[in-house]
C-alpha cells in the first residue's frame, strides 16, 4: 500500500523483508528519521530529490546486531502516493565496504538506469581525505555529490548508461583514484 510519506513507504517495505513476522517494526508515525523497536533501528542517513522521485541511503539494524545499507528508491504514482520502486544493498557494510583494497574506493548499489538513476554507498578513505565522488556515465551524464559521514547518494534526471567511471576527489579538488562501479 502507497503512502503519503516517502520514508513510511520504506519502513514498510524494508519492514516486511528484513523483519521475521514476530518482530515487525510497527507502521504508524514517523518519529523523525528513525524507527525502533527492541533492539532494531531503520535510520535515515542521506536523502536527494527530483520532482516525484527521492532517494534514501538507509541502515538497519538486524536481529543480530549487525548493521545492512541500503540505498532505496521512491516514486509519486498519478495520485501523488510515494511507491517503493528499489533497493540495493549488501549486508554489513561496516567500516571497510566493498571490496578489500588499499586505495580509496566507493561501493555503490542502485538501479534504475537508464531514465531512473538512483545509487548510493560508502566511500573507504583510506585516509586520503576523499571529499566528493564524480560519475561519468559511458552516455557523458556527470553527477557529483559531496561526501558526508562516509557516503555518497545520486539521484539523475538525465539518462546514465554503463559503464560508469567513480572518480574520487580531495578537497583541493585533485583526483585521488577513479574505478568503475555498477558494472
Amino acid at each position: 500500500m502507497a503512502h503519503q510519506d516517502p520514508k513510511q513507504e520504506i519502513i514498510n517495505r524494508l519492514t516486511r523483508l528484513l523483519v521475521s513476522r514476530t518482530d515487525k517494526i510497527p507502521a504508524g508515525n514517523l518519529n523523525e528519521s528513525v524507527q525502533e523497536t527492541k533492539n532494531k533501528t531503520l535510520q535515515f542517513l542521506k536523502e536527494r530529490s527530483l520532482p516525484g522521485r527521492k532517494a534514501y541511503i538507509v541502515v538497519f539494524e538486524n536481529e543480530q546486531g549487525h548493521e545492512i545499507y541500503f540505498t532505496c528508491y521512491v516514486e509519486q504514482d498519478a495520485q501523488e502516493l510515494w511507491q517503493f520502486r528499489g533497493a540495493a544493498g549488501d549486508g554489513s557494510m561496516g567500516s571497510t565496504p566493498g571490496p578489500v583494497m588499499e586505495q580509496a574506493w566507493v561501493n555503490l548499489g542502485g538501479g534504475g538506469m537508464p531514465d531512473h538513476f538512483y545509487a548510493g554507498g560508502l566511500v573507504a578513505d583510506h585516509d586520503r581525505h576523499v571529499a566528493r565522488v564524480r560519475l561519468v556515465a559511458k552516455n557523458g551524464t556527470i553527477i557529483e555529490d559531496q561526501v558526508e559521514n562516509g557516503l555518497v547518494l545520486f539521484i539523475s534526471e538525465q539518462p546514465i548508461n554503463l559503464p560508469i567511471l567513480a572518480e574520487l576527489y580531495d578537497d583541493t579538488g585533485a583526483l585521488i583514484y577513479s574505478h568503475k562501479v555498477l558494472s
